[in-house]
């Protein structure tokens, strides 16, 4: 069938679900900014069927009236509202109809257990929302008190596995049915603004009728909604979601957090100002090991997370924070770490901050009892010598400089301990909920100078990379990456130079960095192109695309694919990390056998990439990279579907063309590497600005002959004195403050390299 897909934004959910049907089905996909631009697509495209994986606004009637469209909403049958998943987390159990009762109940009752199970249904579209005739639906079970159950774990995880399942049998079901059923549609159907479209009687009709029991049974077990009773629940506001340390115990606030984590947090004014914050784990231990303080009160910090104090003896951990948009504020604020963004405000000072930090386990095991850890190592014996599980639960998967220094300490605790009498055979990266999407782009959208942080923060990355590349080599460990969650951009290099790659079957993978402007570094230039050679690897790159863990297996990315979710995948996985390490094969290291992996070879790619990621952090093609992150981060609406995604936009109706051919995403062409000339760039900034400052400078200006083609390095880290505003940096490694403004006069400067291979890189524990 011919699906459009029609998005709010290409998340999580609408990737797999693509993954999932594109095997069978040809699909393109939209982004619904406004009602014409639906219109005009479903003109575009002709679909047979339109398919709302994530949309948070109305499909127009003169669409769904006349092409079947189905919605995938995250709750069961009878369950309608925005915030579906919000109100099941909060311990919403339906037993009480009235929403604003069920508030009151949750505020001043005693805890509830939350409902057993939750599902999600794919019904039609029709005026109202939610409302529309079933066509399948699947349920899950869920514990709501799960530690670190967030919101978004619920909705990556067993939502878009239930939506995929959902989705594939409503489509086999109306296949069935418009074999039994003719349609009423007439062959051209008129829409309103003037449009046709034009159907192929008795194919697909939103006049075929669901059976009564689609909605009843749920497509896996066909057993009835185990979750209890289901009703139209509201817009579950920030604000409602606030606690009173005082009176709620550390479960009530760690559920009322987690429902919005994360979007869209819960607004509280716990450290004096209105913040949303994030996280809600609950701390256990707190009791024994900080002394008693006033519900409220911020009690211990670990990394750059902050522990508050409750009532009832224990305490909750706040990871993140983020300060309100405010009527003069332009877009979102940054999502950053909790200790970062009260220091920034004022909330904490640095003295402060240090007498609160509480470490974890001294030897990286995890803790016993519910906390915040973000890193730790399960060490398993095996025939052969010992396997190193190396854990690291990073906030949306993104791995800030000091997150970064964590696993590089973590893996020194490895090397340590790894002797002749007990030899660590193999360590294996078993990431978090999300595996790794690279360096945190909130961190750096959020600092002072965006560019010095993403230079500390690349170069940080790549050091944990060269650690697998070279340090665990040389001690014989085999390095394994256990793909977990999703990955993305340096994510996915990251795992790529690893010796093995095991991922989950349910993973998607966006190996790419281009979408975000940046060239990318973390090895990438030897790991892809050797897993999958030149041209393989190259497309990996420049393609911009999701892929599924099996179509990584199929083109060398990934070495192999086990089924299962949540701990059933980490049993899947350590099973066959079992029957790895303790086999004799000498076979397992095959992508590596034909690649010079030499100090000097890894120095060079690594030098060559960072160089191309000066440019993207300093030079002038730096705007691609700064513009994309300003608006990832802060939400801003697109302003169009990409060509590589919307097919019936790169190729018209009637035209045929294969990749390349047709329209292309400014990410697509090779032009987008190039660094303009500086005339160009100040051409811009005239046509943008009209400030009797920016019309006064002059017309050309004088780069020593050349149009920064090969003097762009002149303004790159490689030959720039960037020092003392960071110089200090324990997780930092490199010295860097912000550029100073731009002068026609070019003067001499160190010319010391800082490539963080050269660089002395902060102390860890020493290795004997």
């Amino acid at each position: 069938m011919k699906i459009l897909f029609l998005c709010t934004s290409y998340n999580s959910l609408s990737q797999s679900v693509y993954l999932a049907l594109s095997t069978q089905h040809d699909i393109t996909i939209e982004y619904a900014l406004s009602e014409q631009v639906m219109m005009d697509a479903v003109e575009l495209a002709k679909p047979d069927l339109i398919l709302c994986p994530f949309l948070t606004c109305k499909v127009p009637q003169q669409i769904y009236t006349k092409i079947l469209t189905l919605i995938i909403h995250p709750g069961p049958p009878g369950d309608a509202g925005p915030s579906a998943l919000d109100w099941v987390l909060m311990g919403d159990t339906g037993e009480i109809e009235d929403a604003d009762h069920v508030l009151q109940v949750l505020d001043h009752d005693e805890m509830q257990p939350g409902r057993s199970h939750w599902g999600v249904t794919v019904l039609q579209a029709i005026e109202q929302f939610d409302a529309g005739p079933v066509w399948a639906f699947e349920q899950f079970p869920i514990n709501i008190d799960q530690p670190e159950l967030t919101k978004s774990d619920v909705y990556r995880g067993p939502v878009t596995q239930a939506a995929i399942k959902a989705s594939i049998s409503a489509i086999d079901r109306i296949q069935r049915a418009m074999t039994k059923t003719p349609s009423s549609a007439t062959p051209s159907a008129k829409l309103a603004g003037g449009f046709s479209i034009k159907h192929n009687p008795g194919v697909v009709s939103p006049n075929l009728e669901a059976s009564p029991s689609y909605r009843l049974l749920s497509v896996s077990t066909l057993a009835t909604f185990q979750g209890g009773k289901t009703h139209h629940r509201p817009l579950l506001p920030a604000k409602k979601r606030d606690f009173d340390p005082s009176r709620h115990t550390a479960q009530q606030i760690s559920r009322r957090i987690r429902c919005g984590d994360s979007q869209p947090g819960v607004l509280s004014k716990i450290f004096g100002q209105a913040l949303y914050i994030y996280g809600g784990i609950i701390e256990e231990g707190f009791g024994i090991a900080r002394p008693i303080a006033p519900p409220g009160s911020i009690v211990a910090a670990r990394n750059e997370a902050v522990c508050i104090a409750t009532c009832d003896g224990r305490g909750i951990w706040i990871t993140n924070v983020r300060r309100p948009k405010r009527s003069v504020d332009t877009a979102l604020w940054p999502k950053v770490p909790a200790l970062m963004g009260l220091m920034e405000l004022g909330i904490l000072d640095a003295t402060k901050a240090q007498r609160l930090q509480w470490p974890a386990s001294r030897d990286w095991s995890l803790s016993s009892t519910s906390t915040f850890q973000e890193v730790w190592i399960d060490f398993v014996p095996g025939a052969n010598g010992k396997t190193a599980y190396l854990y690291f639960n990073f906030y949306n998967g993104a791995m800030a400089t000091k997150q970064c220094s964590q696993l590089i300490e973590a893996m020194d605790y490895i090397l340590a301990s790894s002797t002749p009498a007990s030899p660590v055979k193999a360590l294996v990266m078993m990431g978090g909920d999300y595996f790794s999407n690279g360096i945190a782009l909130n961190v750096i959208e959020a600092d002072a100078s965006p560019a010095a942080s993403g230079w500390m923060n690349i170069n940080r990355i790549d050091d944990v990379v060269q650690y697998l590349l070279q340090e665990m080599p040389k001690r014989d460990i085999l390095t394994i990456a256990g793909i977990r969650g999703n990955a993305a951009a340096g994510g996915v290099a990251f795992a790529a130079a690893c010796d093995i790659v095991v991922a989950g079957a349910n993973v998607v993978l966006n190996p790419a960095y281009r979408s975000m402007g940046l060239h990318g570094s973390e090895y990438h230039s030897l790991s892809y192109i050797g897993r999958c050679g030149h041209d393989v690897g190259t497309q990996l790159l420049r393609e911009m695309l999701p892929m599924s863990t099996f179509q990584a297996l199929a083109c060398g990315l990934v070495d192999h694919v086990v089924p299962g979710q949540g701990p059933a995948l980490d049993a899947q996985i350590r099973a066959h990390v079992t029957s790895i390490v303790d086999s004799a094969s000498t076979n397992i290291l095959t992508w590596k056998r034909g690649i010079d992996l030499s100090p000097e070879v890894l120095a060079t790619a690594r030098v060559t990439e960072l160089a191309e990621m000066s440019k993207d952090f300093f030079s002038l093609r730096a705007e691609r990279f700064h513009t994309r992150r300003f608006a990832f981060i802060r939400k801003c609406k697109s302003s169009r579907t990409p060509f590589r995604f919307a097919k019936h936009r790169r190729f018209p109706v009637g035209e045929e063309g294969k990749l390349g051919v047709g329209e292309l995403d400014e990410e697509e062409r090779d032009d987008f590497d190039d660094v303009k000339p500086l005339e160009w760039f100040l051409e811009k900034e005239r046509e943008k600005m009209w400030s009797s400052h920016v019309k006064s400078l002059p017309r050309k200006i004088s780069m020593g002959g050349s149009t920064l083609g090969e003097s762009d390095r002149k303004d790159s880290p490689l030959d720039s004195d960037f020092g003392s505003e960071h110089g200090n940096e324990k997780n930092g490694g490199i010295r860097i403050k912000a550029p100073e403004k731009e002068s026609s006069v070019v003067e001499a400067k160190d010319t010391t390299p800082i490539f963080s291979c050269y660089y002395t890189p902060p102390l860890e524990v020493s290795v004997p």
